[in-house]
Order: C-alpha cells, then sequence, then structure tokens
C-alpha cells in the first residue's frame, strides 16, 4: 500500500494499490506445469505430473505411471493417495495439494497409466508458508462488486482512480482493506481483501469470511466461487511471493441490497424531511461495518442466519423463499432469546418463580398416584418450564428489545412464519396457486423483519430497505407501507 499522492490529473487519492504481480502470479499457477511427486509409500511417489486450471471447477492433476499395479488399485483409486496432502516439485519449489481435496478421479487402461483428478485446493508453497504474513485474497467476479452502500476511500490502481474503490475494516484488533478491481482491456473483475498487519493462515481466512459474509449480508451480493489467498510483500513494489487457490461454492448474487442511499434521499426529498439526513447517514460508516464483521467472526449462529438470509434471497420458489425466511428469523430470534432471557421471563423475580413452581409441583405430587408415568413426566417437564414465554413471545420479544416496532401487517406475518416453517402456507391447498403475489408479499416482509433484527443486533442505527413496501409500490395498487424503515 503506497503512501497518497496526486496522480497526473491533480485529481488526489487516499489509497494506491499494485496488483500487477499479483495477477501475474494467478495465471501463471493456472498454466500447464509439469511437476515430480512426493509421496512416500503411494504408487504416485516419483511420477510425473502435471497441472493446469480447469475452468470454473478447480485444477486437474495428472500423475503418469510405468509400473505395474494389481487389481485392487482399479477398484479402490484412493490407494494411490490421491486423498492426502501431495507434494508436488517443480526445479525446488514446493506445490502441494491439500488432504481430502480430491473430487472427480478418472484412471486410464494405458501404459503407463495416467491418473487424473480435479482437485479444489493447489497451491504454491504449503500452509506454513503463509503463516505470520502480510495476506492478501483475490476473487474473480462475474459482475463488478457495487460499494455503493458503504462509505468508502478513493483508490489509484494502474492509472485509474476510482474515488468510490476502498473499504475500510478493523476485525479481531486486525486492519483490512477490501477493494476491487476492473480491467476494461481483459474484461477481468476481482473483489480483493488485504491485511494491513502479519495473520495466521487461518486467520486471515476466518476473518476475510466474515468480511465477505457481512458484504453480502448489506449488499445482497456474496463474492465466492474460486479464491486466490497470496502472500504479499512490499518495498518499492508489491509482489506476490506464494499463492494458494481454494474452490468455494458458487457466488449469491442478487442485489437484495439493505440501502440504497440514492433512491432514500429521493424519499426524504419527496416527503420533505430532508432534515433527517443531519442525523443519519446515507451509507454504512466503516465503524458500523466493521461492528457487524466482527459479530459475523465471532457468533457462528449469527453467520448462518446471515447465510440463510441470502440463500433465501436467491431462491426462486416462493414457499421455499418465505421457508427459508422463517428459519433464519427463528434462528436468530432463538439466540437474541437465550442472550436476553431474565428480560423475557413472566416472573422476573427469582425466588418468586421457584415459590410459584414448588406450590405447582406439591399440587402434582397430591395426585400422582391418578396419573401414568408419561403424563406425571410431561407435567412435571412444563412446571419446570412455566417461567418460560410461550414461542410467539420468543419470536415477537427482541423486536421490543431492539424498539423495532412492528405494523399490524408485520404481527400477522409474524405469526405466519410457523407455518412456513412446517411447509405450508396460510392459505388453503385449493387458493393456492392464484396466491403467488400475496405470499411474494409475506417473503419479503419476512425478509425485512430479518435484515431488522440483524441491523440492530449489531448495533446499527440509520435507514434500510422495506421490501415488502417496495413490492406494493411495484405490483400493486395500494401502498400501505414504506419504501424504507428507520430504525
Amino acid at each position: 500500500m503506497k503512501r497518497p499522492k496526486e496522480d497526473n490529473l491533480l485529481h488526489q487519492f487516499e489509497f494506491e494499490k499494485d496488483l500487477s504481480s499479483s495477477i501475474r502470479a494467478i495465471k501463471s499457477l493456472k498454466e500447464e506445469t509439469a511437476y515430480k511427486t512426493i509421496l512416500e509409500g503411494f504408487p504416485i511417489d516419483k511420477s510425473i505430473a502435471t497441472s493446469v486450471k480447469n475452468e470454473n471447477n478447480g485444477f486437474l492433476i495428472k500423475f503418469f505411471i510405468d509400473e505395474i499395479l494389481d487389481g485392487d488399485y482399479m477398484r479402490d483409486f484412493d490407494k494411490f493417495g490421491i486423498k492426502k496432502n501431495i507434494i508436488l516439485d517443480r526445479n525446488g519449489r514446493k506445490y502441494s495439494i491439500n488432504e481430502n481435496s480430491t473430487g472427480k478421479v478418472t484412471v486410464t487402461l494405458s501404459s503407463p497409466k495416467v491418473i487424473t483428478i480435479e482437485v479444489k485446493n493447489f497451491q504454491d508453497q504449503e500452509d506454513d508458508f503463509f503463516n505470520d504474513k502480510r495476506l492478501r485474497l483475490v476473487i474473480p467476479t462475474d459482475v463488478e462488486p457495487d460499494f455503493g452502500d458503504f462509505e468508502c476511500k478513493s483508490l489509484h490502481i494502474s492509472g485509474t482512480t476510482t474515488f468510490c474503490g476502498l473499504i475500510e475494516v478493523k476485525l479481531n484488533q486486525k486492519s483490512y482493506h477490501i477493494f476491487k478491481n476492473k480491467n476494461d482491456d481483459t474484461k477481468e473483475k476481482f473483489l480483493i481483501i488485504d491485511s494491513l498487519e502479519k495473520n495466521s493462515f487461518e486467520e486471515f481466512k476466518n476473518n476475510t469470511s466474515a468480511i465477505l459474509l457481512a458484504f453480502g449480508f448489506i449488499s445482497g451480493n456474496l463474492f465466492q466461487n474460486e479464491y486466490y489467498y497470496q502472500t504479499i510483500k512490499e518495498d518499492y513494489s508489491t509482489i506476490a511471493e506464494a499463492t494458494a487457490y481454494v474452490k468455494k461454492e458458487d457466488s449469491i448474487i442478487t442485489n437484495a441490497g439493505l440501502l440504497n442511499p440514492l433512491e432514500f434521499q429521493q424519499y426524504l426529498e419527496y416527503y420533505k424531511k430532508e432534515e433527517l439526513l443531519k442525523q443519519i447517514s446515507l451509507r454504512l460508516k466503516s465503524d458500523s461495518f466493521s461492528k457487524i464483521c466482527e459479530l459475523v467472526s465471532n457468533n457462528s449462529t449469527l453467520a448462518r442466519s446471515v447465510k440463510l438470509i441470502l440463500e433465501g434471497n436467491q431462491t426462486k420458489l416462493l414457499l421455499l423463499r418465505a421457508g427459508i425466511y422463517s428459519i433464519a428469523l427463528e434462528t436468530i430470534t432463538g439466540f437474541i432469546y437465550e442472550e436476553n432471557k431474565s428480560k423475557l421471563k413472566p416472573i422476573p423475580d427469582k425466588k418468586l418463580s421457584q415459590k410459584i413452581i414448588g406450590k405447582f409441583k406439591e399440587t402434582l405430587d397430591e395426585y400422582e398416584c391418578f396419573l401414568t408415568d408419561y403424563g406425571n413426566e410431561i407435567l412435571k417437564s412444563k412446571i419446570e418450564n412455566i417461567n418460560s414465554p410461550t414461542n410467539s413471545k420468543k419470536l415477537s420479544k427482541p423486536f421490543e428489545i431492539y424498539n423495532l416496532r412492528l405494523t399490524e401487517s408485520e404481527l400477522l406475518i409474524l405469526n405466519h412464519r410457523n407455518k412456513f416453517l412446517h411447509g405450508t402456507s396460510p392459505f388453503n391447498e385449493d387458493e393456492l396457486k392464484d396466491k403467488d403475489n400475496e405470499i411474494a408479499y409475506i417473503s419479503k416482509k419476512l425478509l425485512t423483519l430479518c435484515n431488522s433484527l440483524v441491523l440492530k443486533y449489531c448495533g446499527y442505527s440509520g435507514y434500510m430497505v422495506d421490501y415488502g413496501g417496495y413490492h406494493q409500490f411495484n405490483w400493486e395498487e395500494k401502498v400501505t407501507e414504506h419504501l424504507f424503515k428507520i430504525i
């Protein structure tokens, strides 16, 4: 990362990045290359191997074996050692395939035998080389990442300045830059994350995963597919010393973002509420985004909830989408309930609660002889849990805790969620085929409820898109919901 300076157009930019070495290293890793295999105790040891990038499905590694092998190897390909940690040597430089990275396997009957494996991990150097280094993650993307919802810094790369090109993040006491790059000549687009201090490889993987998931939650686009981790060294230029490829799940690209600065500003102008802009930021501030990243990183249930929301966003089937949002809502309210049990108990006084439970137990004991063992067990369990709120209260109370006022339609939809959880809907089966518009509205309100709870849990105060309001605005004659919520 170079010191800010002025470019030839006399425009000041805040950060400058050098990607040339990183892109060259990725292209070099993709090229077909020959190696000598190192895997003692297995037939592929000392064999000649080649690697080449297989479009969007990982790397193809081929091993060429001259020796004659018995039939056991052809019946069980694992005996070749293909699921082990495999080291490939190229002129003294070590390349590796991590254990259990192998997917599809084919073996020829010819001589020499050719074992072809498709792998989801292939890297220059072993994992230890990536420890205690400044690291970079490069993600090739099909669409250009949109930073418009975030408070950004200007960025200069290869003669081009982007004035909304870099987001600063602080996470788990480490600093990161998330930025993007587009090459109009090659049509390549990338999303990149740099560590500003030395990280362990595992730490960098975990923190960048949280940053990307939080970015996906805010923007609606979770960039995955293929990751290239690199060690970077900076002096007069940035050098990518080693590159590790990892095949991930497919990206989720929906553009179902939580903020829309331009339309929110127009919305306030329409209602002559422009003065609110003095109190509400149009774009997500860096410290707010960092806090979301931090919580996603350290709360696995929150991270799972965000993934569910994103999965719901890309699901085409309306009933399934509503079901996924309902599961997400149940998960979110569940961990908020666990963290606020004392606030949700019908009897806040612990001593009084124990006294009442004791009285119930005494009464049950009087009639124990008239009940079956099964009946006694059920009643005892209910008495023990008498100071727990109902399921509907567990669902609605978190909104009260975070001062999220629900409209009548939202309260009604909140009660529908149990039907979607059980694979049904609020409508009879015979009328379901004509209710696509209603189910679409319900699912978008469920999405809005999930988003609002996650944002408030993460300490956010400001505005957010109400997808139910947008649905009415676009598809219905009567609009009863606003396009945005202030939370």
